[in-house]
């Protein structure tokens, strides 16, 4: 059912696109499939809301994409929270096609990334839109994709830190899930292990197998939400535990 949508989505996405080749759109091809995937009547595309324009306004509310800084979006956020529910769309890409084309736009090589982004991965955007975690009627829906980047190799000299390719597009090939977080309970299942007793960032990122920063913003998230508490100190390192409300011990026992 999902993938059908999806892919209707794709089809009316590619003719709001007019047909335009692989690089004209500059990497706005996920932003315009996943707008018609979550508002798939045109008419309520970019309509105004508290002196914003909303990438979509469906009975559900607002629906704002966004791929990257997150953080931006809280002045405009804050003032379509004031009218309706908000939801926010980030994708990302779960498994990632890498597809060099030449001048003409026909692609010469395709291979798999090595890189998989996970939900975890995307904890630092997530973390720009703190303020506004647990409000009422707000949430982040993670939508994870399997895409294809297209890319070109450039002609400008090589420069430390800059590779060798001109990324053109991102073009996204199939929905594989996703996440919705606005409950307590939503961001802890975020976690693939959650700890009994007490914990530290770095025991519970040895846990997860996640990177003790992205483990950080995870719990700073989850303190806002009532969902952890810090206990102490062991060392030099904070110590926390699950508030008693969420642990899946207390809830077994009970």
């Amino acid at each position: 059912m999902e993938q059908e949508r999806f892919l209707c989505a794709k089809k009316a996405a590619e003719m709001d696109m007019g047909g335009k080749g692989i690089g004209t759109m500059h990497e706005k091809s996920i932003h315009i499939v996943l707008k018609y995937y979550f508002a798939p009547d045109p008419a309520c595309h970019e309509q105004t809301v508290g002196g914003y324009i909303a990438d979509a306004v469906t009975e559900d509310g607002v629906v704002e994409i966004q791929t990257r800084a997150l953080g931006r979006l809280r002045e405009k956020l804050t003032a379509f929270l004031a009218a309706c529910p908000v939801t926010v769309v980030y994708p990302i890409a779960e498994t990632k096609w890498l597809c060099t084309v030449d001048e003409n736009g026909a692609i010469v090589s395709k291979r798999k990334s090595p890189k998989h982004e996970t939900v975890m991965h995307g904890m630092r955007e997530i973390y720009g839109l703190r303020e506004m975690v647990g409000l009422e009627g707000f949430r982040i829906c993670v939508v994870r994709l399997e895409t294809e980047e297209y890319r070109i190799r450039s002609n400008q000299p090589r420069r430390k830190f800059h590779g060798i390719y001109e990324k053109l597009d991102r073009m996204p090939k199939t929905l594989l899930g996703l996440t919705m977080l606005e409950t307590p309970m939503d961001y802890l299942s975020l976690l693939e292990t959650q700890p009994k007793g007490e914990f530290t960032v770095r025991i519970l990122a040895q846990e997860n197998h996640a990177a003790e920063g992205d483990i950080r913003m995870l719990l700073k998230l989850l303190e806002r939400l009532g969902a952890v508490r810090q206990t102490g100190k062991k060392g030099n390192a904070v110590t926390w535990e699950i508030a008693p409300p969420f642990r899946t011990d207390c809830n077994s026992a009970s």
